[in-house]
């Protein structure tokens, strides 16, 4: 029930505590201990925002990947079974992105004609080529 109900219900019968009150008492006394942990880490995620700055040309996935690994190292941090399941999984979908983009430029420079195979060339004589085909 919200708080402003309960102040004004104590107030009609003559017992006014003001919702603010009464909402400190809640986080105080009658949360759980995960709703705690959640604002804690709430807070602390809003403290280091700031310092989660990514620069132009900075992959912002990479940062936060960097800010991950240190937060997990230093404790504060637990990922769960599901959580690296999804990350594994945008990293795979990038990766299939990127190979995908790479296999469409090579098409298209193969039907666009300025195919680049990479080795050494010869210069063939036509004539060599008729006289080995007559042979």
């Amino acid at each position: 029930m919200p708080d402003t109900k309960v102040s004004k219900w104590l107030e009609s019968e003559g017992q006014y505590v003001s919702r603010v009150t009464l909402g400190k008492h809640r986080r105080e006394h009658l949360t759980s201990d995960f709703e705690k942990a959640k604002s804690e880490a709430i807070k602390v995620m809003e403290d280091r925002k700031k310092t989660l700055k990514p620069n132009k040309g900075v992959d912002l996935a990479s940062l936060v990947r960097d800010y991950t690994f240190s937060a997990v190292e230093a404790g504060e941090l637990l990922p769960t079974l599901a959580e690296g399941l999804r990350a594994q999984e945008i990293l795979d979908k990038r990766s299939e992105k990127s190979s995908d983009r790479d296999l469409a430029m090579t098409l298209a420079s193969i039907l666009g004609g300025s195919m680049v195979i990479e080795g050494i060339s010869t210069t063939i004589e036509p004539e060599l080529i008729m006289e080995e085909s007559s042979a």
